[in-house]
């Protein structure tokens, strides 16, 4: 298994001084371009980054700061809501179209878009019905831009109802059914539909051509986090260090292994710690993993 390793702009959002998606009690203290900086100390393989955070600069400009740091932009994030009727939906695509080509000028051959989001005025059939549609048309758009679209098991409540389970994301791509749309495991989300992550993989494995490592342990008792999810019965969890979770990584990171997976592995942290301090912790933890996963696979 060929283990590149890239960091995510997103790691850092807890930290940031301006541009943060998430609400907080705490300033932050890094500023965007402090965050490419010290990604680019740490020897990964390149970044992926939030159009959320770089919406107001020009791609060369963004282009520029990561070359700098030594860093290749691998992905470009962004999210839209295609779930809706064709008639509707028109502006969202002109928004997806625009993003791919800003990808393409970022030189980030991949884009993790977030595609949908649950609406209660129309059954799930029928949202589910127009976002193929809608995804077949954006991934022949990026598959002639020399983009790949690619979404993931994701653990946001109102996207879950789409893409929560392995198989929702399985049967999605394969109705899609194009080499522009792929997928990414998330490791840890299934914690939050209450599946195993194993099968999950398993699952998803023949569409899978991204992979998101993170864990989350469950609340203390009595213990209060700003940053916490729920699972699909209640279960309330916190982003947390990769060997301090409820997700068992060795077994998914040997599996991985067994099917020969050479894409990207994209560390996330979702924690409320110093994100430097964490990430660089991380790193370390997967690198070990990983390396321990391949020495098995060629022990046995």
């Amino acid at each position: 298994m060929n283990a590149k390793i890239t960091m995510f702009d997103y790691n850092f959002d807890w930290a940031l001084k301006d541009y943060n998606i998430h609400p907080r009690s705490t300033p932050g203290f890094l500023t965007r371009e402090d965050v490419v900086a010290f990604c680019g100390t740490l020897g990964v393989d390149g970044i992926e980054i939030r159009h959320d955070y770089w919406s107001d600069c020009s791609p060369a400009h963004i282009r520029q700061i990561c070359t700098d740091a030594g860093l290749p932009i691998v992905t470009y994030l962004f999210d839209a809501d295609l779930a809706l009727p064709k008639a509707e939906r028109r502006s969202q695509m002109d928004h997806v179209f625009s993003l791919i080509d800003r990808t393409a000028e970022l030189g980030a051959k991949r884009a993790f878009f977030i595609p949908a989001l649950f609406k209660n005025q129309w059954s799930l059939d029928e949202q589910r019905e127009w976002l193929i549609e809608a995804l077949r048309e954006c991934a022949e758009r990026a598959r002639r831009s020399g983009v790949t679209l690619l979404s993931e098991n994701i653990d946001y409540p109102p996207v879950r109802p789409f893409m929560g389970r392995g198989e929702d994301c399985r049967s999605l791509c394969a109705a899609v059914n194009s080499p522009g749309f792929r997928l990414i495991y998330d490791v840890c989300a299934p914690l939050f539909v209450e599946e195993d992550s194993l099968e999950t993989l398993r699952t998803m494995a023949p569409h899978v051509a991204h992979v998101h490592v993170k864990n989350s342990r469950p609340l203390a008792s009595g213990e209060q986090r700003q940053r916490q999810l729920e699972t699909v019965s209640g279960k309330v969890y916190t982003g947390t260090l990769l060997d301090g979770g409820s997700v068992q990584l060795r077994p998914i990171l040997s599996e991985l292994h067994r099917m020969g997976f050479d894409g990207y592995f994209l560390i996330e942290y979702q924690g409320e710690e110093d994100p430097r301090t964490a990430v660089s912790y991380n790193l370390k933890v997967l690198r070990q993993m990983l390396k321990e996963a391949g020495e098995a696979a060629t022990a046995g």
